[in-house]
């Protein structure tokens, strides 16, 4: 049996994990509120200085009015606003793709009594390879669903490798196989959970 993602489900799942991740989810919150003050920040300010006079100097050859400072003020602190931004952003995506977004290419294969979980890290997994895990299915200690992370957690003996991909997965070597822990999120069709709750039942 061959299970894969539903993109759809998936992006969905992504979403309602942020919500439930109140670390990543606050740091989201932040990051949207400092683009909006800084946005405000670029539109208001010139604003106000243009009708308080603060900042507006005469140009001394011509007479007329300067706005050179306005510009200037307000290139700098919106640039350094928009950069804070950035780095908040860049913090919040690596979060994320550690939680919920770093395993890609993702695929679960059940053949007899073995799960076959392969996949790569973003970023990580170069692309020619593939992480895989081997799970026993009759030596699951322990599998539990967190419904509001869309979590399966299982308890049992596997195995972990990184493998070419161009390596037949099932000739992977079971007798490497330890008492682990691994966490995969439900976004396969049909559901991931059910299919293991009756292999093991």
């Amino acid at each position: 049996m061959s299970i894969s993602v539903d993109s759809g489900l998936k992006k969905k799942i992504q979403i309602e994990n942020r919500k439930n991740r109140r670390g990543i989810y606050y740091l989201w919150l932040f990051e949207k509120i400092s683009f909006a003050l800084v946005i405000a920040y670029a539109i208001l300010f010139p604003i106000y200085c243009i009708v308080t006079g603060n900042l507006v100097s005469t140009n001394m050859r011509t007479g007329k009015l300067s706005y050179f400072l306005v510009a200037s003020e307000t290139s700098i602190y919106t640039s350094m606003g928009l950069t804070a931004v950035l780095l908040i952003y860049v913090l919040r995506m690596r979060l994320e793709h550690t939680f919920i977004g770093g395993r890609i290419d993702e695929m679960i294969e059940i053949v007899d009594d073995k799960l076959f979980y392969i996949f790569r890290i973003k970023y990580q997994t170069p692309a020619d390879k593939r992480n895989i895990v081997v799970i026993d299915l009759n030596r699951i200690n322990n599998l539990s669903y967190d419904d509001k992370l869309f979590e399966i957690s299982i308890d049992g003996m596997m195995v972990e490798k990184i493998v070419n991909t161009s390596t037949d997965i099932h000739k992977i070597n079971i007798t490497e196989m330890v008492d682990s822990n691994i966490k995969i999120n439900d976004y396969f069709t049909p559901s991931l959970y059910e299919i293991l709750k009756s292999k093991i039942n």
